[in-house]
């Protein structure tokens, strides 16, 4: 008797962590009022995928310059740990494209002209105040891709770049709070 009910136990416990499993719009712990900004909501599948790869792109970009071109080996380390992680987080996106029943084409492989003036603003930095300038930057383009993600996780209707997204989330909350972490406390906002 003692073994059925195990059984029959067991055969239930796994329904719960399902249901956790496929609902990314519960990642990441972080509030709009911890982030600076709102999740943004009703994104169509194709403007989740173009803002998602533009704010990776950036990441990629930026983070492969400061891995050379930061002063403090703190912010080199952060930077190297952003490109391995947003690398990541853009090879999951791309995947996710790769569906014969999706229509979304994939992203540019350019920077928006917002996000490659700020990256002309980091190649021009002078050495001294490039590491801030990096952290400012970086900080303010995870806030944005953290709106995306968040909002596309919450809401999205595509399974897939859901399941991106909800996965993107908890990943920038940690590089905002690290970032945060190393940026001089008169420029942390």
């Amino acid at each position: 008797m003692k073994t059925a009910i195990v059984a029959a136990l067991l055969t239930l416990a796994p329904i719960p962590v399902l249901a956790q499993a496929v609902s990314p719009a519960t990642s990441g712990t972080m509030t709009s009022a911890d982030v600076g900004v709102s999740p943004i909501a009703s994104q169509s599948g194709p403007n989740y995928v173009l803002a998602a790869a533009d704010a990776n792109l950036y990441q990629i970009k930026a983070a492969q310059l400061a891995a050379t071109r930061a002063q403090r080996d703190d912010v080199k380390a952060y930077a190297k740990r952003v490109l391995a992680e947003t690398q990541s987080s853009h090879q999951a996106l791309l995947a996710a494209l790769k569906n014969d029943q999706r229509t979304i084409k994939a992203p540019p492989s350019s920077l928006s002209a917002d996000r490659a003036a700020l990256l002309k603003l980091l190649q021009k930095a002078p050495k001294s105040a490039f590491d801030n300038l990096y952290l400012t930057q970086s900080a303010q383009v995870q806030q944005a891709a953290w709106a995306v993600h968040k909002g596309y996780a919450q809401d999205g209707t595509d399974p897939a770049l859901q399941q991106v997204a909800g996965t993107a989330v908890p990943v920038l909350e940690n590089e905002l709070t690290t970032g945060k972490s190393l940026t001089p406390s008169g420029l942390a906002g």
